[in-house]
């Protein structure tokens, strides 16, 4: 174990409901034994079980749905992410619960998770055009933002299906494509093929505002999945762009809503003293916005399922509300939010060193447990990206001091170095 405290930050997502109580933690075990067990014995022995889950009386746990925007889809306001390993088991019990909105990536590990996720719609029946699949609300996504269409072919191959419900051009940066008469042309056609329903975007950091707005000038954008989460509250501007999105009724799902050095030391952490799991109040808090319409999280174990499934099908209590903004406020120095243009800038690493995505990366590293696959994606930017000498050369005080978010970025880097390389 590391001497020194993690600083940088954990994710997980999730959604809310009102009217529902938080399961206790023995409700929470007992309502995983029978899909955990019947996987053990193989696929076919777990669909079997997951009937079994669906039909029983004591399966409390229902994940809620809402209407996605002017899609008219009923979604699970609790969303699968897919961009780690998919494990059969886990998407067997978000299934079982009322989860019926997975989202995954053709990049995301090399394509793996479309295969796993179209194994698993194929094991419920979730195919052609089933009642089941109609059921479904599947996004797939793709980086190549002017030849997601081409690219779409591949994904529907990998997940054994005729049809996605969106294709989401993937982690924009340019406000302008949604605005591009070329991609309302592409977006068109794919609808018109038949191979997706809806089209939208991802924006994982800045510019997070533009982006939104141009999808409010625009008339082609069904879906939005946007970095969303309580440090965001004080932005009037994003505040204004969400409004006009939704007016637009546009669909809006909510990523990375838990952040913020989640596993900072005890004394750091307010809701231990009032013994609550800060990670189900994050999500909550996101949820109790109603514009948000679904929270995708990157859940990988079955606890993680009943802990957010349970979160977003329970009330956000005052102590719960006081504890995510006592929390915000003492962590909100920790984490990069993304605008790393001014960062390097001051640092004198220029346009070349990925801060960012290095930051991001150090997360799933330090608070997701996922060491390797950090180092693997830090090792597949380029060389110029994450040059050793370049970051040694680089004054990264300076950075702190143009840093509008006060994140100790020598220390951060210096970590990243030390963990990731």
């Amino acid at each position: 174990m590391q001497s020194d405290p993690p600083v940088t930050v954990t994710e997980v997502d999730g959604g809310t409901s009102a009217g529902r109580r938080l399961m206790s933690r023995r409700e929470l075990i007992a309502s995983t034994s029978t899909v955990s067990a019947a996987v053990t014995a193989g696929l076919a022995v777990q669909t079997q079980a997951l009937a079994q889950a669906q039909t029983t009386e004591k399966q409390e746990l229902s994940v809620p749905k809402v209407k996605l925007g002017k899609t008219g889809m009923m979604v699970s306001r609790l969303a699968c992410g897919g961009s780690w390993d998919i494990d059969q088991e886990v998407l067997a019990l978000a299934y079982s619960i009322g989860i019926n909105y997975i989202d995954t990536a053709e990049s995301y590990r090399d394509g793996q998770s479309e295969r796993l996720i179209g194994q698993f719609l194929k094991t419920i029946g979730a195919t052609g055009r089933s009642v089941v699949r109609k059921k479904m609300w599947l996004v797939t996504k793709s980086h190549d933002h002017r030849q997601f269409a081409t690219k779409l072919s591949g994904s529907l191959d990998r997940l054994q299906q005729e049809y996605v419900d969106c294709v989401f051009m993937h982690q924009i940066r340019d406000p302008k494509l949604a605005l591009d008469p070329d991609i309302r042309a592409q977006a068109a056609s794919v609808k018109k093929s038949g191979k997706s329903r809806f089209f939208g975007f991802s924006v994982h950091d800045e510019p997070v505002v533009e982006c939104l707005n141009a999808a409010a000038d625009s008339d082609f954008i069904d879906v939005i999945m946007f970095r969303y989460d309580c440090h965001y509250y004080p932005r009037e501007d994003l505040m204004k762009a969400i409004d006009r999105c939704h007016a637009k009724g546009i669909g809006l799902v909510a990523m990375k809503t838990v952040v913020g050095g989640m596993t900072l030391p005890d004394r750091f952490d307010p809701f231990k003293k009032r013994g609550l799991n800060q990670h189900q109040a994050a999500i909550k808090a996101v949820a109790i916005d109603p514009r948000i319409h679904a929270i995708c999280s990157e859940m990988t174990t079955t606890d993680m399922i009943t802990q957010n499934g349970a979160a977003v099908a329970s009330r956000l209590t005052v102590a719960e509300a006081e504890a995510v903004k006592e929390h915000a406020t003492l962590i909100s120095h920790l984490w990069c939010r993304g605008c790393d243009h001014i960062c390097r800038s001051a640092s004198g690493a220029g346009q070349s060193i990925a801060v960012a995505d290095t930051l991001r990366f150090l997360m799933y590293h330090d608070h997701y447990g996922k060491k390797d696959q950090a180092r693997d994606l830090y090792q597949g930017l380029s060389f110029a990206e994450r040059d050793p000498e370049t970051i040694q050369a680089a004054d990264w005080h300076a950075a702190e001091r143009a840093c509008p978010y006060d994140l100790p970025l020598a220390k951060l880097m210096r970590r990243a170095q030390d963990r990731l390389t």
